[in-house]
């Protein structure tokens, strides 16, 4: 194929894939309501928006060749046309066959052509255009396994959903009206002229040096100079004339380009009921799911960085907060729990996106056990604690499982926010429900920063960070500078310090200091020079650099200079924790005693096989590994000897792990040794009973992954 016509092929089929993304969404958002219990008429017209929509699915596919997609929806279109003729609405099974359809064929679209159609699909519907009725009700579907994206994941990278659905890398690619994009060529054609008249501007200000050279030579060179003169007035007013003209060209072009960038909420929005659906059904739960503000229009790329933490907060709240049919019936509650996800405009360009459930809320004291657990910090007030399930590593559930547990989801929320320029608020209520709030530009475009120099290096604050300018002088209160502001005492730190550059003022010296305002936290950073107010062209950091500490992105000044944008959360954050210089010398001491290797982890299962792959994976990973082959062997092993973990089974001879744990909880030289059971035991009350007796951690064996057993073995500090 000439290499032109596969250029042209590469872009049609990007932009078949972003067309059938939306077919896709709303063909399995028409199914989901179709399962619920509707009056005939909206069942009926909703049986023939999916069959409008599939048709429309299948004219495309066709037009760029993909015929499996193509022949698919044809068998899908034919069962819908039979739906729309019959007397009786389509059954849950029929339903569910549409729906395992709808899943092949975005695998189709995702993985390209060459992939096979599921082989008895095609004979499954075109048997049930025969016969509605004749249709093996599917299976329960369970959400597929979604790996935890690590916190530095790329900013662009597709979320994985629960579902079929499959993500796949494609070409950003939008659709424009036509009215847009006449706009975005007339701003072009503005600039077009703007260019046109900079060349005018050239060759006059070229003649007008030429005419400088030789002033000195004209017959009345005096003359000749007020004629200069003259010139060079015209020329800066014609260049200010131009500069006016040129920033409304340019900002008016920025502005439609924002424009065109806007995207509905509902394209991030859509895709959670069914990921509710999907969750609630694999975990037995019944869950109703409501969204409303989804006709806001929302830069891009911000609904691009905010889905993966919306995808987490919906996880956590049908895993964590949404109990059971029967627990909530026990508690007086509905038995269906609610899962209500909101976007509203907020003042100052923002937007806000808010997720509420009425669950079992977010208990502090749960959050301060698990800190204990992880060996984090626990601190006394029940605020600051409820602060710490946003750190990563911390989960309250004992259970590892494909769904939660990894300590994972709320961090990268609020890591995802943050980096966007927003903030993340948490109200819970325990026993009624949690809400989570997203605060967030509703577009990326210019940042306005104020410029301050540290040392001899410049740097900007966000501006909508700053609440105000000053030039305090500071005291020092418990080891810590602090500063007056507003009938408060604010923490503050010198910038060179929190940076870590060379500071070049005097100890002694007086600093202007920016009040910095991040999380509802506030704090002053002092400095050598405010400069002032700059509007800047911001480049985000690309992989390696991913996520800088103090730093956010780099600007680019209107001079051509670089400088760094400091990441506000960061330094007021670092400026609370600051202590002055005499406060941290380092006190004389006796040197610590140096360990004694690895750390030491005993193994306990009756199974010959799990016990040499527990051992082999963790001595690969660096630790020193004794094995028993069951409780009381294990029991016998620890009087003796000692270690810094256990990974035990449940199910073992003589005695088992829930009873080797509450011999451990019971000892005064172990209680404090980490317990990690390792079960394929799934009921609830088993993994109750472990939390009873005191493991740090359960590991569901049916989701058992290496990787999983040494991710909670580091979260509870046992490291080699």
């Amino acid at each position: 194929m000439p290499r032109r016509d596969s250029e042209l092929m590469a872009r049609l089929l990007a932009t078949f894939a972003v067309e059938a993304d939306e077919h896709l969404v709303a063909l399995r958002r028409h199914l989901l309501e179709l399962s619920a219990e509707r009056p005939e008429e909206e069942a009926r017209a909703l049986v023939e928006s999916t069959f409008r929509d599939m048709h429309t699915l299948k004219g495309a596919a066709r037009s760029v060749g993909q015929r499996d997609v193509e022949r698919l929806c044809a068998s899908c279109e034919a069962l819908l046309s039979v739906l729309k003729r019959s007397e009786t609405l389509p059954g849950e099974a029929v339903i569910s066959l549409l729906d395992e359809a709808v899943a092949a064929i975005a695998v189709l679209v995702a993985s390209g052509p060459g992939t096979p159609v599921p082989p008895d699909l095609l004979e499954r519907l075109d048997r049930a255009v025969i016969d509605p009725d004749d249709i093996a009700p599917q299976p329960k579907r369970a959400p597929e396994p979604e790996p935890e994206p690590e916190p530095a994941a790329e900013p662009d990278a597709p979320v994985a959903v629960p579902g079929p659905a499959v993500a796949a890398k494609r070409a950003a690619t939008i659709r424009m009206a036509t009215d847009d994009l006449d706009v975005l060529l007339r701003r072009g054609e503005e600039l077009l002229a703007i260019k046109l008249a900079a060349d005018e501007w050239v060759t006059g200000a070229e003649a007008f040096h030429e005419r400088l050279r030789h002033a000195h030579r004209a017959e009345d060179p005096l003359a000749e100079i007020r004629a200069l003169e003259a010139t060079a007035r015209a020329m800066v007013t014609g260049l200010r004339r131009d500069r006016r003209s040129i920033a409304g060209a340019v900002d008016g072009l920025l502005e439609q380009a924002q424009r065109v960038r806007m995207m509905p909420a509902s394209s991030v929005l859509d895709l959670l009921p069914l990921m509710v659906r999907d969750l609630a059904q694999s975990q037995d739960k019944r869950v109703e799911f409501s969204a409303t503000g989804g006709e806001l229009r929302v830069d891009r790329r911000v609904l691009e960085a905010i889905k993966g933490p919306l995808i987490h907060m919906v996880r956590n709240a049908v895993d964590h907060g949404l109990e059971p049919a029967d627990e909530r019936t026990a508690l007086g509650k509905p038995a269906i729990g609610r899962l209500t996800a909101t976007v509203r405009p907020l003042e100052r360009g923002r937007v806000e996106f808010v997720l509420t459930d009425d669950g079992r809320g977010i208990d502090a004291q749960r959050v301060q056990d698990a800190a204990r657990r992880a060996r984090i910090a626990v601190p006394a007030s029940e605020e600051e604690a409820l602060a710490l399930v946003f750190r990563s590593g911390l989960s309250t559930s004992f259970v590892i499982t494909d769904v939660s547990g990894h300590g994972l989801g709320l961090a990268i929320v609020k890591e995802q926010v943050t980096k966007l320029g927003g903030e993340v608020q948490l109200d819970t209520r325990p026993g009624e429900g949690t809400t989570i709030r997203l605060i967030a530009p509703a577009t990326i475009a210019t940042f306005r920063g104020l410029l301050v120099r540290a040392g001899e290096q410049r740097f900007l604050l966000p501006i909508e960070n700053v609440d105000r300018a000053i030039a305090p002088e500071p005291l020092t209160q418990g080891g810590q500078l602090k500063i007056r502001y507003e009938g408060e005492l604010l923490p503050c730190a010198p910038l060179a310090n929190l940076l870590g550059i060379e500071a070049s003022h005097a100890p002694s010296e007086r600093l202007a200091c920016a009040i910095l305002n991040a999380g509802g936290q506030r704090a002053g950073v002092l400095v050598d020079e405010i400069v002032g107010d700059r509007e800047v062209l911001v480049k985000d950091f690309e992989p390696p650099l991913i996520r800088v500490r103090n730093v956010a992105a780099a600007g680019l000044l209107g001079a051509g200079e670089l400088v760094l944008v400091l990441r506000p959360a960061d330094l007021v954050a670092g400026a609370a924790e600051a202590r002055t210089i005499a406060d941290t010398s380092p006190e004389i001491a006796e040197p610590a005693p140096e360990p004694d290797g690895p750390p030491w982890v005993l193994v306990v299962d009756d199974a010959v096989t799990t016990r040499a792959m527990e051992r082999g994976l963790l001595e690969l990973a660096g630790y020193q590994v004794k094995v028993a082959v069951d409780g009381l062997d294990a029991w016998t092993t620890l009087k003796s000897e000692r270690f810094d973990l256990v990974v035990s089974d449940v199910d073992m001879p003589r005695m088992n792990g829930f009873e080797l744990t509450q011999r451990i909880r019971a000892d005064e030289r172990l209680q404090d040794l980490p317990v990690v059971l390792v079960s394929a035991l799934e009921a609830r009350e088993d993994k109750e009973r472990g939390i009873e007796v005191g493991a740090n951690a359960y590991v569901v064996k049916s989701s058992f992954e290496q990787s999983n057993l040494l991710e909670i073995i580091n979260r509870l500090g046992v490291r080699p």
